[in-house]
């Protein structure tokens, strides 16, 4: 009975007389009789108890009687049964290879069958193309023999006369050509031969070609000249196929030399030249691609598989006069159901030996209850240091209230806290039998008030009949004295009670009560440590969790003083490039306008004075004074585009570090990506392609040099991601927008590349600090931890990895831009001020 059931605001419990346990409070007997039902229950106890120690002597001096019995029985009845398990064995192997052998027998029956078939149309068809008149190529001439042969021969669909060239005509009248067909080469070859099955070009209906070539007569008689082919219906092969059966669902079937089936149940299945279907050597089924094999390289057998979840023998055999083979499928219990006899014999034996045993065991079942005992003491002795072993505490009491019912075969244990001020005793671990309800997973608090009474001491305490509350509401069987309460004294804990319950008798014997004992005090020195043991963990954990956000903490400075100092010494650069660029910027236009000058006074010279002296000329010639009048025009507008392009880049390095903007500034996310993308230009080489999808997004409130370092990260590794791969469409894709998620507005940057893709086995690591999946020397494991941490703690925002449908990598980020609450508690606010 589960310990639940005592609940104090319910029922109230009270023992009377062993024998009726259960009685009403009207029914209460009077003070004297109670004095008398106690005293025959002390006699009662004390006999029962004289009996059990005087069996446990008596059972003491037969052990070593009934032990050399043991032995010996044990040693026939192993030596019977592994006789009778051999013999068993061998003649069913025996009886299943014969079964096994008569259905291979039967399919090698229908084989043989479909060849001889074969052979006769084979030479029907070679006599035919030795007729002289069939050699003359002669349709008028050839035509009437063969609708003769066709009338006299009943199986041929047609017959077919084909020229050298492929053409072909044939006694339904229709004309094709054959010239690819693999039966017209091999009879051109002068090979006699019998196609796979294929669908008739001119009948257009499944059939298989027997294809004899025709010789020319004299003066050439080794010259093929032309063939002769027959086509004829698969229905006696289908025939002959379907034919074979071994008992019910039983059934066979053909391949052609691909492993594609001609013959089969299954219609669906079956394919031929002409109409492709799935070979079985494709079959994702493991056994039925190993049989398929087997079957094309010609072999004869029968197996045990597992098809479809079910087990079936397969007998297999080629055909000698094509290149097929035929399989028949049996269920397996159509050949083992002939085992039953065999079966039935061996359950007799059996029977016979079990009964034997049962009636040896029980005869020695006394001797073995004094060894069981003692078994049962030194189980318990390992019970206390499996109880050591463990230091948790769910552990260490749930195995301890397992192991006592299963060693000492009780009904029923279980371990609570008992609390002197409300006084309750709570369960929280219980173990009964397995044929017993099992525990609730939660247990009810119940009173005890002996407990209450005697909290304080450390001895067990029998919950006898005296122990509970009299004045019971309710009916309730309980058997007296057959509850054991052991105290387990802990430190820093409450008073912890190990409860045991009997299932076979009612009362407790010393050498229990101590076992129990002795178990509870392990109990307690274990739970004590387990304690301990938890408050080290939650130090532990504190310490690591700190030591965690410490390096954390220590990763982002760095980093932080790092991009610091990049920028600083980026926009020291960028000032000292873009002093002499300025120079150099402002002086070009004058330059132009110079030279443009120089180069019309050259030429008025040319018109005012066109007799030049020699000297002139020469050094006119050597300078190739009209190379530079055109040439000096387009270097000045490159020089002038190659200042812009400084700049621009300049521009780009002081945008990028941004030094001036520490706090939270409005800023554009276009400007940071382009400004980003300018940079890593001399990288995005090897045929990788820049995809920009901008969406119209409104500027958003953030750290901007910030966002260019997370912006640089993702970009950086997608770039190392397509050089390691050898495609030719390299894409990066940069993704803009704007979303609602729980209330707020976000902007959305997503930056996709089609390289590898991360594995999801490390998905999960992949923003942990000093984590890389790059070679060594190639990667810190320090950039996407700190995009992780710029996106989520500084600005709020989210980053997430995914795998796009297209395969590769796509990092997500979303920088909250508003929060319709917060707008909307603003605005009130606003509201209220103005009025």
């Amino acid at each position: 009975m589960p310990f639940n059931q005592f609940d104090s605001r319910r029922e109230h419990l009270m023992m009377q007389n062993p024998a009726n346990p259960a009685r009403d409070v009207s029914a209460q007997p009077s003070h004297q009789t109670k004095k008398l039902h106690r005293f025959w229950q002390n006699i009662s106890t004390s006999a029962q108890s004289g009996w059990q120690q005087a069996h446990s002597l008596w059972q003491h001096r037969r052990q070593r009687r009934h032990l050399l019995t043991l032995l010996i029985l044990g040693c026939t009845a192993l030596s019977i049964s592994s006789t009778a398990c051999i013999s068993y064995f061998f003649v069913r192997g025996l009886i299943v290879d014969n079964l096994k052998e008569i259905a291979l027998l039967k399919l090698e029956k229908g084989t043989d069958e479909i060849d001889r078939w074969l052979i006769s149309r084979k030479a029907e068809i070679e006599t035919l193309a030795y007729s002289p008149t069939v050699r003359t190529l002669n349709w008028t001439l050839v035509e009437p023999r063969l609708q003769g042969e066709i009338y006299r021969l009943k199986e041929y669909l047609n017959l077919s006369l084909i020229q050298p060239d492929g053409s072909l005509i044939n006694t339904l009248g229709n004309r094709a050509n054959s010239k690819d067909r693999q039966h017209f080469q091999k009879a051109m070859a002068g090979q006699l031969n019998v196609s796979d099955p294929l669908i008739g070009r001119s009948t257009k209906i499944p059939l298989i070609v027997i294809s004899a070539p025709l010789w020319a007569l004299h003066p050439a008689p080794n010259k093929v000249i032309g063939v002769l082919s027959s086509g004829i219906k698969l229905d006696r092969v289908a025939s002959v196929t379907n034919s074979l059966q071994y008992g019910s669902e039983s059934y066979a079937f053909a391949l052609n030399s691909k492993g594609v089936p001609i013959v089969h149940p299954n219609n669906n299945l079956i394919g031929n030249i002409d109409r492709s279907n799935q070979s079985f050597l494709q079959s994702q089924d493991a056994a039925v691609s190993t049989i398929a094999r087997q079957m094309i390289d010609r072999q004869t057998n029968i197996e045990l598989v597992k098809i479809d979840d079910k087990w079936v023998y397969v007998a297999y055999a080629p055909l000698k006069e094509v290149n097929w083979s035929m399989a028949l499928v049996i269920p397996r219990e159509n050949i083992e159901s002939q085992l039953q006899a065999l079966n039935l014999l061996t359950s007799v034996v059996a029977g016979v030996l079990v009964s034997a045993m049962l009636a040896a065991i029980w005869l020695i079942y006394s001797s073995e209850n004094n060894r069981a005992q003692a078994e049962r003491e030194a189980m318990l002795n390992r019970i206390a240091g499996r109880i050591r072993a463990s230091l948790e505490l769910d552990e260490i009491v749930q195995s301890t209230v397992e192991e006592i019912v299963n060693l000492l075969h009780l009904e029923r244990a279980a371990f609570g806290w008992y609390d002197p001020e409300s006084k309750m005793l709570e369960i929280l671990w219980e173990s009964c039998q397995s044929d017993c309800p099992k525990a609730a997973i939660e247990f009810e608090p119940y009173f005890v008030e002996n407990l209450s009474v005697r909290s304080g001491q450390s001895e067990p305490i029998i919950l006898s009949s005296d122990t509970w509350v009299e004045g019971a509401s309710q009916r309730i069987e309980l058997k007296a004295n057959s509850y054991l309460a052991v105290p387990v004294q802990t430190q820093n804990q409450p008073q912890g009670y190990l409860i045991c319950s009997h299932a076979t008798h009612w009362f407790w014997s010393g050498e229990e009560i101590q076992l129990i004992k002795a178990v509870a005090d392990q109990l307690a020195i274990a739970i004590t440590q387990s304690h301990l043991y938890s408050q080290t963990q939650d130090q532990i954990k504190l310490l690591n969790s700190a030591l965690n956000e410490l390096k954390k903490t220590q990763t982002h400075l760095v980093q932080s003083e790092k991009m610091s100092s990049l920028g600083q010494m980026v926009a020291g650069i960028a000032h000292e490039i873009n002093n002499p660029v300025n120079f150099i910027s402002a002086n070009l236009p004058h330059t132009t306008k110079y030279t443009k000058d120089l180069l019309e006074l050259v030429s008025l010279y040319k018109q005012a004075f066109p007799e030049v002296p020699p000297e002139i000329v020469d050094f006119t010639e050597e300078i190739e004074l009209d190379f530079i009048e055109e040439d000096l025009p387009n270097i000045l507008n490159s020089m002038k585009i190659g200042t812009e392009r400084i700049r621009s880049i300049v521009l780009s390095l002081r945008n990028f570090s941004r030094l001036d903007e520490s706090d939270k500034k409005q800023a554009d996310i276009h400007e940071g990506l382009e400004n980003t993308l300018l940079l890593l230009s001399n990288r995005i080489k090897n045929g990788i392609y820049v995809v920009k999808r901008y969406g119209k997004v409104p500027s958003v409130e953030c750290y901007p040099s910030q966002l260019n370092q997370v912006f640089m990260n993702l970009l950086s590794n997608a770039i190392d991601a397509l050089n390691e791969i050898d495609r030719l469409d390299k894409i990066i894709t940069l993704s803009t927008g704007v979303v609602r998620e729980n209330g707020g507005k976000f902007l959305k940057v997503a930056i996709a590349d089609n390289g590898p893709g991360i594995p999801d086995s490390v998905k999960d690591q992949i923003f942990n600090p000093f984590f890389t999946t790059k070679p060594v020397g190639q990667g810190t494991g320090l950039g996407l931890a700190i995009s992780y941490k710029i996106v989520v703690d500084g600005h709020g925002g989210t980053i997430k990895i995914s795998h796009p449908p297209g395969g590769g990598t796509e990092f997500l980020v979303k920088i909250p831009i508003s929060n319709e609450r917060q707008e909307t508690t603003r605005n009130k606010e606003l509201s209220k001020q103005i009025l």
